[in-house]
């Protein structure tokens, strides 16, 4: 055995002893893909990276502290509040730099609106960007930043808004979600943005919606599911199994229907859109591994999809990294533009 080899033998060993130290009620299956270094990492093409197992969770067996621990990003992060306010600050900021046409109708709610930033030359693609706040908090003003590097690699750029659960239902809110496609789709000439090139991209509950609107079936709209050429799916949430246990159920408010039918993890995976998936290596456990297994999901569906687990990010700053150009995630989610 190679010296490469047997230290990642036993760099996985470390690992999923720790992780079952942790989590004494798992047990342990044979996974695929893990990230021993904390270093982003392109899975696709590094298939030699496939060693070793990792603890398979069973959730029923979790008491609901557990899982809050592991799901509530706001417990996991306790200095969150600093970061979301900063988020506000600096995406003001930029707003008050960049202009363009902001809170621009597509629906009769009030939270559906578009912050709308064209692109410098016309039929250029148009990325989406739908922010997360699982799905009961948060707005789209929390993330401006993410605009500038995407206007500078000639993308045009849609900030999209929506109503909030427990206001609507998360059916509801997704539905309001694809209505923003259509309409975009419907003026992109106006933002100089080429109709049939959409690459969506999300945080948190709103990479959960992209990843939805992805393995939605689109009846009697076929040109909006062709369209959609990429998405970048930050630290998201696939599987809603636990929400119910968790401190959101109280705003969300999910039925067993709900979970079956809103989890892309459970959804036959419909579009052959390219996929971005990233989380922050310093999210907890549970958390990276709906990352994990949604990319594993995609990939099984003949998707070409990268897995990229960026090191010393938590769930509030790996959106961050969106906000500067140079950094490996704005390059990939960049990388996307040429879908």
């Amino acid at each position: 055995m190679s010296t490469a080899l047997l230290f990642l033998a036993t760099q996985s060993i470390n690992n999923i002893n720790n992780l079952h130290k942790r989590y004494p009620d798992t047990t342990i299956h044979p996974y695929g893909v893990l990230d021993f270094f904390r270093t982003p990492v392109n899975y696709a093409a590094n298939q030699s990276l496939k060693v070793g197992t990792v603890p398979k969770v069973t959730l029923a067996a979790l008491s609901d502290e557990t899982l809050n621990q592991q799901f509530m990003p706001r417990i996991a992060v306790p200095d969150h509040e600093k970061w979301l306010s900063e988020d506000l600050d600096r995406s003001a900021k930029v707003r008050a730099k960049l202009g363009g046409r902001l809170n621009v109708p597509y629906g009769p709610g009030p939270r559906q609106v578009l912050d709308i930033f064209p692109a410098k030359k016309p039929g250029a693609p148009i990325l989406v960007w739908i922010h997360g706040g699982y799905w009961r908090a948060l707005s789209k003003d929390h993330y401006t930043t993410v605009v500038p590097p995407l206007l500078a690699a000639g993308a045009a750029v849609v900030l999209v808004g929506y109503d909030l659960c427990p206001t609507v239902t998360l059916a509801e809110l997704l539905a309001q979600t694809r209505a923003a496609l259509r309409w975009v789709r419907g003026h992109a000439a106006e933002m100089g943005g080429n109709p049939d090139r959409l690459i969506l991209a999300g945080n948190s509950a709103g990479a959960h919606i992209c990843a939805m609107a992805l393995q939605y079936d689109w009846p009697d709209d076929s040109g909006t599911a062709d369209s959609i050429r990429a998405a970048a799916l930050i630290t998201g949430i696939y599987d809603l199994t636990p929400v119910p246990r968790i401190a959101v159920q109280q705003e969300v408010r999910l039925t067993t229907d709900d979970v079956e039918r809103l989890s892309p993890m459970k959804l036959p995976v419909r579009s052959t859109a390219i996929c971005l998936v990233a989380v922050g290596g310093n999210e907890p456990d549970m958390w990276i591994g709906q990352s994990r297994d949604y990319h594993a999901k995609l990939l099984a569906a003949g998707v070409s999809s990268d897995l990229m687990i960026m090191p010393g990010r938590h769930h509030f700053s790996i959106t961050r990294d969106l906000a500067d150009a140079t950094t490996p995630l704005t390059q990939a989610v960049i990388g996307l533009l040429d879908s």
